[in-house]
Order: C-alpha cells, then sequence, then structure tokens
C-alpha cells in the first residue's frame, strides 16, 4: 500500500474505532445530548471567530471540554466538531484529517483529566502551566503537522523536500493556533470547568 494511502486508511479507521468504542459503551442519553452540545458550541465558535485574523480559539475549548469528560467523549467533541463545522467551510479529504487532528487534542486532554494530572475542576497553577505547555506542544508537533498532511495527500504524495516544504509553511500557523489555545485554556478553564462540574454533578 502507498504510504500516503496507509496515513489516510489509519486516520480513517482510529475515526471509527473511537466512534465504535462509544456507541459500544451504551451511552445515556444524557452523554449523547452533552457531547452533541458541546460539538456545537465549537461550531458555532469556529464559525463566529472565523472572521477574526490569527485567533482561533476551537481546539483550546474542545482541550478543555475534554479534560472532565474523558477520552471517548473528548476524541468524538473533536472529530464531530471538524466533521460538522466543514458543512460550513467545505468538505473534503482534509475533514479526515482535521477530525483525527482535534480527536485526538481532545483525547490526550482527556486522558490528562482521567490520570489526575489536570484537575477537573478548580485549577492551579500547576494545572494552567501543565495544559498551557502540553497544548502548546501537541499542536505544534503532532495535531497540526497530522493536519497539514493533508495537502500532502491531495498533492499525491511526492518526495520528502515537498512534505518538508508543506510542514514548514504550516508551522507559523501552528504556533499561531497553539498561542490562540493557550490564551482560550487561561482566560476560559475556569468557567468552563465550573459549568461542566455542575452538569456532572446535576
Amino acid at each position: 500500500m502507498n504510504p500516503i494511502h496507509f496515513v489516510t486508511f489509519f486516520l480513517t479507521v482510529l475515526i471509527l474505532i473511537f466512534f465504535a468504542s462509544f456507541e459500544l459503551s451504551k451511552p445515556k442519553a444524557r452523554d449523547l445530548i452533552l457531547v452533541a452540545e458541546l460539538s456545537a458550541i465549537c461550531v458555532c465558535t469556529r464559525a463566529i471567530f472565523s472572521f477574526v485574523p490569527y485567533f482561533n480559539p476551537v481546539v483550546g475549548l474542545i482541550m478543555l471540554f475534554s479534560v472532565p469528560l474523558g477520552v471517548r467523549k473528548g476524541f468524538l467533541i473533536g472529530a464531530l466538531t471538524a466533521l460538522v463545522s466543514n458543512f460550513i467551510f467545505g468538505q473534503g479529504l482534509w475533514t479526515i484529517f482535521q477530525m483525527a487532528s482535534w480527536g485526538i487534542a481532545g483525547a490526550v486532554f482527556g486522558l490528562l483529566g482521567n490520570c489526575g494530572i489536570l484537575h477537573r475542576d478548580m485549577w492551579k497553577f500547576k494545572d494552567y502551566f501543565v495544559s498551557s505547555v502540553l497544548a502548546a506542544i501537541l499542536i505544534v508537533a503532532v495535531t497540526g503537522p497530522i493536519t497539514d498532511l493533508s495537502g500532502f495527500v491531495m498533492m499525491g504524495g511526492g518526495d520528502f523536500a515537498v512534505l518538508k516544504v508543506i510542514l514548514l509553511g504550516g508551522l507559523i500557523f501552528n504556533a499561531t493556533l497553539a498561542a490562540s489555545t493557550v490564551v482560550t485554556i487561561i482566560l476560559c478553564s475556569k468557567i468552563v470547568l465550573f459549568a461542566l462540574d455542575r452538569v456532572s454533578k446535576k
């Protein structure tokens, strides 16, 4: 199998595994509604802030929503946000890469919440510091390059030089996205975690 096709196939399988895992967990109606509502908030946020240059808070919200909700729901929120919002911004092969990218961002922060590395309610300085550093590293080194790979795939692949140009070209955008995400985490974590804590208790 062509390496380019393999990457696309692998990401598609990854998405299907998470969706199937969530379905097999037999989620209750309130779980479905919560995931749908949080995804809708992210979709609306992406649409609104598409008019604001160099600032995209969507990934930051996905990460924050995932901390108290866990790995599966975190991945679903990220993947659904990419899928649904692209009905506004345009569907294409890149949607698979965005779904996987944002889903991984949600899953990683869901895992951090599950492991207790990040608190699920009131954050302290350590939580802000750890989440900010990990979010920046994750976007610049992992999720951003995954999204950038869609351009390489749509070009039909090529040699390493082409891939290098695409990844380096996306570095500035990914750094900007990382900065936006860190700002979103710092500004919105208190209200988001407070609201989700109340929802979980009710």
